[in-house]
């Protein structure tokens, strides 16, 4: 499983990396770029957290929760600020 989210993980910042050098994060690339960056370092630290747990706790299942849900809850800070920014322009 980690090496999956790994592998997951590194395509997610292929996609970032396109989006903030390939589109200079123009338009609606602003968005796909904070999500993959976001993405991408949950997967990272779930899989720091993951490897401290072992794979038979009934916790897996709260931990997972507990580094998700700052995970999104910064995310949609991110974008909704982004937007609020642009209609200022």
């Amino acid at each position: 499983m980690t090496t999956m989210a790994a592998g997951f993980s590194v395509l997610v910042l292929a996609l970032g990396s396109v989006t903030r050098f390939g589109a200079h994060l123009s338009g609606t690339w602003h968005v796909v770029y904070v999500v993959t960056a976001g993405a991408a370092l949950y997967f990272n630290v779930l899989l720091g957290v993951v490897g401290t747990l072992s794979q038979t706790e009934p916790s897996l299942f709260v931990m997972h929760m507990a580094v998700v849900l700052p995970f999104v809850g910064v995310t949609v800070a991110v974008i909704k600020r982004a937007a609020l920014r642009g209609d200022q322009s």
